[in-house]
């Protein structure tokens, strides 16, 4: 038997398509125009779907630019910087939601002002602070930065997750035997690793997204991450749109398959953060 649709259902339905539509567009024109020949990209009117796709973009970018370099600083300041913010995070969420700290909730509050401040208004203070620190052109600079921003919303995302596991089960392991940082570890730790991957996803998108930061605090070519490193593919006089969309295609891809692997866990854990945080 056919369930007739509602017109308000089917409404939805093409509201959604449209909307998908919408998002996916940008990404479909920019792969789209990476696998375009030169010649084509300036042709008038644009081709939607081009006849003749290639890799040639993709292989000059590889052979003139250094985007292996940028790809590899970008991975390693995103995987520096999530896992010392879920490695912090984790840790100040612990011991907010099974110590009693006076003014813990002001303290919280305080965290989440922070994180409504302009980034911009901290860029002096920083590069003033990395120079006297002779960290300029290090990892250690764009880590420390990324997890500093990154800290304050995955404290208060953690917080809200941590609250929903019962004191009484890491209570349960310390009365087994368990020292308090064990129970943290092996039983407080594998019951939160929605929000663990939601804090994790969260913090690799905004060491991966930054700009300003990466360009504030290198200033050595062999050390630029993929957001400068891409800019850099825009000429004075010309711009390469097809190897420019290589890069940013190439950029993208890390983010994607993250969000691919962790997207299950993250819709729990940000409830769970608005709900109990």
């Amino acid at each position: 038997m056919t369930v007739p649709v509602k017109p308000a259902d089917l409404a939805i339905w093409i509201a959604l398509a449209v909307a998908l539509l919408v998002v996916l567009f940008p990404i479909y024109w920019m792969l789209n125009t990476s696998l375009k020949p030169s010649e084509e990209i300036f042709r008038s009117p644009p081709s939607f779907v081009s006849a003749q796709w290639s890799l040639e973009a993709y292989a000059e970018i590889f052979t003139t630019r250094p985007i292996a370099r940028y790809l590899l600083n970008s991975l390693i300041v995103s995987a520096g910087a999530t896992i010392l913010s879920v490695a912090l995070a984790s840790l100040a969420a612990y011991g907010f939601t099974r110590f009693f700290i006076p003014g813990a909730n002001l303290f919280i509050i305080f965290l989440l002002f922070t994180k409504m401040l302009p980034e911009t208004l901290l860029v002096v203070p920083y590069f003033q602070l990395m120079s006297t620190l002779g960290l300029i052109n290090t990892y250690v600079a764009l880590i420390l930065a990324y997890s500093s921003f990154a800290l304050p919303f995955s404290v208060w995302m953690l917080i809200g997750f941590f609250r929903t596991i019962p004191r009484e089960v890491d209570e349960a392991a310390i009365i087994d035997g368990a020292s308090r940082l064990q129970a943290f570890w092996r039983v407080v730790l594998p019951l939160s690793r929605p929000g663990l991957a939601a804090v994790a996803l969260f913090t690799f998108i905004i060491a991966w997204n930054s700009y300003v930061w990466a360009l504030v605090l290198t200033t050595n070519p062999d050390m630029f991450v993929m957001s400068v490193g891409v800019t850099n593919l825009v000429g004075e006089y010309r711009v390469q749109w097809n190897e420019l969309m290589a890069a940013s295609t190439i950029g993208a891809l890390p983010v994607m398959i993250l969000y691919a692997f962790l997207n299950r866990h993250l819709v729990s854990a940000i409830t769970a953060g608005a709900v109990k945080a």
